[in-house]
């Protein structure tokens, strides 16, 4: 018997466009296949481009595993950047999320979609209540009790928003990029310099965030998610061992980069289930 259109064994795409980048996410059914994350489409490509399978194809990597317009697998998107939801929600088989398909209150108007994407999908993966640190182009604290009472958070620069800031809006310090562990504080060079101000600190307000959210709501877990996510979390064991003697609570960090992805996969169900 041939798969109808909506048989959970099918091959769908999720779609996170963050600030910065593309996060791309190939399932097969209910299981993720593999994630890639991509740049932006420039502005001056996006008013170019003529919309066809073969345009769609060459702008997504999760899209080589079709080989023609035949076999178009449904491409679920959850975005921040309205030109490039403009340019992906031209794709035939799209379906564009707003806030209100996420079952969560917001705690104000302008909160943003990837953060309510990725507290309700944190709070249903890992139990409420939750604290979600997302480490991307901004780096963002958002704290739930429930899905009904979301409270709000902190967005800052994040780590690479931050070393670039300083090469490019100075004039004589130098482009550096994140180190593979935690640098001295007292550098004796200006690149190290740099990472360690803003690692240190960094570092030190994550920290600060997690033990003031945890004196509120002690049973929850906290989870790192985003593209620096990888990098952070090993620093924030580093970090913690010397400043703090409850270095334990570092254990309660739950490393997903995946988050989004995995959002989107339990929205699709739902609103499909409602179909």
């Amino acid at each position: 018997m041939t798969p109808s259109p909506t048989d959970e064994s099918l091959p769908w795409i999720a779609l996170s466009i963050g600030n910065s980048r593309l996060h791309w996410f190939y399932f097969q059914g209910g299981d993720l296949e593999k994630a890639w994350d991509t740049p932006h489409t420039s502005s001056i490509d996006l008013q170019n481009e003529v919309t066809s399978w073969q345009t769609w194809q060459r702008r997504s990597p999760a899209l080589a595993y079709h080989s023609d317009a035949q076999t178009l697998p449904e491409l679920w998107i959850a975005s921040v950047v309205p030109t490039q939801t403009l340019f992906w929600q031209a794709y035939v088989r799209s379906r564009i999320l707003t806030c209100e398909d996420i079952p969560i209150q917001s705690p104000y108007p302008t909160f943003g979609l990837d953060r309510a994407v990725a507290i309700w999908a944190a709070g249903t993966l890992y139990q409420w209540p939750i604290l979600v640190i997302d480490a991307g182009t901004a780096l963002t604290y958002t704290g739930a009790i429930a899905p009904d009472q979301c409270v709000g958070g902190a967005i800052l620069p994040g780590l690479g928003l931050q070393l670039r800031s300083l090469s490019q809006f100075t004039a004589a310090l130098p482009p550096t990029s994140s180190p593979d562990t935690l640098p001295p504080r007292w550098a004796q060079e200006t690149p190290t310099a740099m990472q360690s101000g803003i690692l240190h600190t960094l570092l030190s307000g994550i920290i600060d965030f997690i033990h003031a959210w945890l004196a509120e709501h002690p049973t929850s877990n906290i989870v790192l998610t985003g593209g620096d996510a990888a990098i952070l979390h090993p620093l924030l064991h580093l970090k913690a061992q010397p400043q703090h003697p409850s270095a334990a609570v570092m254990e309660q960090i739950i490393l997903d980069p995946l988050l989004q992805g995995r959002g989107i996969q339990h929205l699709r169900a739902g609103i499909k289930n409602l179909m």
